[in-house]
Order: structure tokens, then C-alpha cells, then sequence
């Protein structure tokens, strides 16, 4: 016997199928909801039209990773589900950027009725495209299941803290004012320099500074330094001090004390 005739056809019908004509009548209504009915898959992403910050949100085409079987057991090749449109968590013009790539896998949901009809930028119901019902022609992708450890993230945790972490860098921009608040200490720590551009600086508070050891520095200033009240260098007040040495005639003062 080859190995293709040991092999047993596994069918959907068990023991109690042909014990009773309603068995029977189930047995086949199932069959044809198995056949036409589409709920949700576990899918792959196959490729993505992913706009960015530039528009709206895109769609993908994935293929559903627990495939159909034979009457045999054999898995059967799945066919990729075209234009999924995926979901960006956005609400008025407030989003959050964060498109599918090539090889995530989320979840591909699909709707009782034909949605075609539906598209960006439809504000009110519209009437089925067609009679079709739970068709996976109709659906969307939903992101982020059992994919990869993340490199770059924004974490909440349950300790109220926020973390965002990106090895390449951050850039927070706005056309406005920019306000950081804080209950206490605001600490800003790099590893060569810290930069501040602006026309003017203000500073409103008392300006402490040392090397990052804690030792002594060097403050430099280029230009003009101004000052609208005392300056005191090791003690000794540049608006009040007096000098040593002071002789009538041309004589240079002493140091200043």
C-alpha cells in the first residue's frame, strides 16, 4: 500500500451527525457558514501603503497565517487579502503616527457587510456596495500581535512615569511655545555638550555652576558681559572694592580688596 493510500480522509462529520435529521440539517448549515462567514484572522503584513504624517491612514494586503487544510490534514497555500485599510489611533486631527512595515503580524478583522461604500472622509452611513456579508474583501487590519521586541518605544507604566526611548534621536517641534512643567527638579544630562539657541536667553532664578564631577569650571563668555547690579569674584565685590598701595601721581594701584 503507497503512502498516499495509507493516508485517512478526515472529514467534518463526527458520530452523532447522521443520528438525527436535525444532526443532519446542522451538520449542513455549518458547512456553509465554514464556506461564507469570515470573522477575524491572525495575518502577516505582505506590504503597506503607509502615507506617514502626509495622510491619512493607508491600507495593507496580508495573508492569514493559519491556513485551511485538505480533507488529508494538509495545509493548504493562502492567498494575500488586498487593501486592508489599518487602524492609526486617531481622533479629530490628533493622531499618532505608527504605520505596519513588511512582516508584522496584527489582526484582520472583517465586517458583516460590503463597506466599499465607505471611505476617508465619509461622515455619515451609506448604503452597502453589495449583498455580500462577512466577505473578506470587506475589513481592516488591526496592528501589533506577538511581533518583535521593539528598539524604539514610549512606555506607561503603572508607576505614573512615561519613558520614550530612541537610540537615533528625539525632536519635539512646535510652531508655538514649548512648556515643560515640573513639581520639582528638571535634570537634562548629555554626553558632550547641551546646546541653547535663541535671540535671548532668560534665565529667572540663581545660576549655579561646576564641572560635571562637581568640581570647579570655567565659565566663558563671548561678547559683553553686563550686570545691573554687583559682581563678587572670590569675595571681593567689583562695584564696592577698594585697592592697596594707592600713592598720589601715575602709579598703578595694588591688587583689589
Amino acid at each position: 500500500m503507497s503512502q498516499q493510500e495509507s493516508q485517512t480522509t478526515q472529514g467534518l462529520r463526527d458520530f452523532s451527525t447522521n443520528t438525527s435529521k436535525y444532526n443532519q440539517m446542522r451538520f449542513f448549515v455549518e458547512s456553509i457558514l465554514r464556506e461564507i462567514l469570515n470573522t477575524s484572522a491572525l495575518v502577516r503584513v505582505d506590504s503597506c501603503t503607509a502615507p506617514g504624517s502626509g495622510g491619512p491612514a493607508g491600507s495593507v494586503s496580508a495573508t492569514p497565517l493559519v491556513a485551511d487544510t485538505d480533507a488529508q490534514g494538509n495545509k493548504l497555500p493562502m492567498a494575500s487579502i488586498p487593501k486592508l485599510p489599518f487602524m492609526r489611533y486617531q481622533a479629530g486631527v490628533a493622531a499618532i503616527i505608527l504605520d505596519p512595515v513588511v512582516g508584522d503580524q496584527g489582526v484582520a478583522v472583517f465586517f458583516k457587510k460590503d463597506s466599499s461604500t465607505v471611505g476617508t472622509g465619509t461622515t455619515g452611513p451609506q448604503r452597502p456596495g453589495s449583498t455580500r456579508s462577512f466577505s473578506q474583501s470587506d475589513g481592516a487590519y488591526l496592528p501589533g500581535v506577538q511581533n518583535q521586541a521593539p528598539t524604539v518605544w514610549i512606555e506607561l507604566t503603572q508607576n505614573n512615569t512615561i519613558t520614550i526611548h530612541a537610540p537615533a534621536g528625539v525632536t519635539v517641534e512646535t510652531d508655538q511655545n514649548c512648556v515643560v512643567n515640573a513639581g520639582q527638579a528638571v535634570n537634562i544630562t548629555a554626553g558632550t555638550e547641551c546646546n541653547i539657541t535663541a535671540p535671548v536667553i532668560n534665565l529667572n532664578g540663581a545660576l549655579n555652576a561646576q564641572a560635571q564631577d562637581g568640581g570647579n569650571t570655567t565659565a566663558t563668555f563671548t561678547g559683553t558681559l553686563n550686570a545691573s547690579q554687583d559682581v563678587t569674584a572670590n569675595n571681593i565685590s567689583l562695584h564696592n572694592h577698594t585697592h592697596t598701595g594707592v600713592e598720589p601721581g601715575s602709579g598703578s594701584t595694588g591688587e583689589p580688596q
